[in-house]
Formats: C-alpha cells, structure tokens, sequence
C-alpha cells in the first residue's frame, strides 16, 4: 500500500513539473509583430509588388527604428517593401487616445442659432449664438476624471491645436459654442474660454505627446477639439475626438 502511495505522489509531481514546463514555454514563446508578418511573407518567396498590396490592404502597425530596420534587411526583406513599410507608418492624421483607447475624428455641424428670439426683444443688444453639434448624447469612450490623453501628430503639424473642450449635452445630441453675432461686442468666433479645459503638452516620442490637465475634469461631454479645423462653407463647424467622464 505504502508502495502504490509513493508511486501515485511521484506520479502527480512529474504531471505538475511537465505542467509548470509546458505554462512556462508558452509565457516565454514570443509574440508575432507585424515586421515578423512581412518577413514571414518575404520568405515565402512571395513577389514584392504582392507584398505591398497586402502592407496598404491591412492595418499594421510596424517597428521601424534603426535595429528594427536593420533586422529586416537581415531576414532578407528588400528595400522596396521596407520604403512601403515605411510610407504605411506616415501618419496623415493625428492618432488621439484617451486611457490608451484610440479615438475616432468626428465632423462637427451646424446645431442651431440660440437667442434669437432675446436678440430681438433686446433691439440687439443680445448676441445670437452659433452651436455645433455631435449626434449621440454619450461618446464610444469613457474616461475617470483624469484621463490620460495621448496624440501622436502628423508631421508639420503642432501641438498647440489641440484643445481640450467640454461640451453640452443637450437631448440626444451634445453642443459646443462656436460663435456669436450681434449684441455690444458684435460678432465673434471660437469656442467659448471656459469650456477650453487647461492643460499642458509634454513630449513622451517623436512628434508624440501627453496632455496634463490642470484640475480633474468634471463628469459629462468632452471633446479633443482641432483649433482651425472649421469649414463653414463646406459646412464644417470644426473637426474633433469625443470621449466622456463619469
């Protein structure tokens, strides 16, 4: 019986280090990237032209430093397909993440002209306003009170249009003050200052940044907001990344 013991407690130690070995194997089997998706390709003989369709056909995302360059050149990847790795990783337009979460650019329109009817009981002492809109009441992101906001930035482009802006959620849209006519002061545009969220831009990688906010934000709508964006010909009042707080 003791024998038939010691053999069952021999039998399940070697079950838990083949266990431990195989768990261990998998932590440490390394990931596919997409650079290692293009050589996989490139040594399959597949032809260049070939190659480079499928680079614009997909989204990867590649690691194009100096070393990663060069392990390309070693895994035998040609010139030709590394130049169309690299016109893939330009950036066209600002990629803005909130939490590591990427959000998408959205087109604001024309909501309505607010105080028209005080405009006229004020002989025009009371500006109309002029609102731009978001449909939805609520944005596909969800954020904390301080969120962490990252932009990487085409080239050319500068940090400083790039404005974070609370909005107002009205109904089953939300709104933001884009300008006003009339009234004492006359006609203006912009965003209203205290909906321009304070914050400041810190470097965090090539053309790359993290904006610090001043104070927490407080719950409700909140838009990354694209200073010069508006077309109002075309009918654009304004291009931005919606996201909001709890």
């Amino acid at each position: 019986m003791a024998r038939r013991t010691l053999m069952f407690l021999v039998l399940v130690s070697c079950l838990g280090m083949a266990t431990f070995a195989t768990t261990a194997g998998l932590a440490q089997a390394p990931t596919q990237n997409d650079n290692d998706k293009v050589i996989a390709l490139s040594q399959k003989g597949l032809d260049d032209d070939i190659i480079i369709a499928k680079i614009k056909a997909s989204d990867w995302k590649f690691q194009l430093g100096d070393d990663d360059l060069i392990a390309l050149k070693k895994a035998g990847v040609s010139s030709k397909v590394v130049a169309a790795m690299l016109d893939a990783s330009v950036l066209t337009t600002a990629q803005v993440s909130v939490n590591g979460k990427n959000l998408e650019m959205h087109t604001l329109g024309q909501a309505k002209v607010g105080g028209r009817i005080g405009n006229a009981l004020t002989y025009g002492v009371k500006s109309v306003k002029q609102k731009a809109f978001l449909n939805g009441r609520t944005a596909p992101a969800t954020t904390g009170a301080s969120p962490q906001i990252t932009i990487a930035l085409p080239k050319g482009e500068t940090i400083d249009n790039y404005i974070v802006v609370q909005m107002d959620q009205k109904g089953d849209r939300r709104e933001l003050e884009v300008g006003s006519a009339g009234g004492l002061v006359g006609a203006k545009t912009g965003i209203r200052a205290e909906a321009i969220q304070k914050t400041t831009a810190e470097p965090v990688g090539p053309n790359t940044y993290k904006l610090v906010l001043d104070a927490s934000l407080k719950p409700g709508a909140y838009i990354v907001y694209v200073v010069g964006s508006a077309d109002r010909v075309k009918e654009i009042y304004g291009r931005g990344y919606d996201f909001d707080v709890e």
